[in-house]
């Protein structure tokens, strides 16, 4: 009798033993993506990252760039700050435009003196302030 007892113990070990495997694979696996996932944002953006949206006229994208970058307190070269001014030039004309829409002037204006600031800060970029403004000016989108 004890030989046909520890037959039948034998499978049910066998399943266990799989399903402890199994449970620890899962668990490396999420714990892995949860770490692929957090290094995704917390990836340093360079110079390539700033260029090629400006580039190609993604300047929300270049945004979200420059805001997701600048919360990391990285340090980068100039040219960088240069993009990171247009970024923000961009966001003040979408505002600018946004009030003078919707009739609110002094807003307007104010978002207009920021824009004339962040111009200054443009340096090589300068080209790019008359692209955001017939961007903007004209309610296209980013993708178009």
């Amino acid at each position: 009798m004890t030989r046909s007892a520890s037959a039948k113990r034998t499978p049910l070990k066998v399943v266990v033993t799989i399903l402890a495997i199994v449970v620890v694979l899962v668990f490396i696996a999420a714990f892995s993506s949860i770490a692929n996932c957090s290094k995704g944002f917390s990836a340093e953006y360079d110079v390539r990252d700033y260029v090629y949206s400006a580039e190609y006229g993604r300047y929300g994208e270049l945004y979200e760039t420059t805001v997701r970058d600048m919360a990391k307190d990285t340090e980068h070269k100039p040219e960088v700050e240069e993009y990171r001014a247009l970024a923000f030039y961009y966001e003040q004309a979408v505002l600018e435009h946004a009030y003078r829409t919707v009739g609110d002037a002094e807003k307007a204006d104010g978002f207009a003196a920021r824009m004339k600031e962040y111009e200054t800060q443009l340096g090589s970029v300068s080209k790019r302030a008359d692209d955001v403004r017939e961007i903007v000016g004209n309610g296209k989108s980013v993708q178009e």
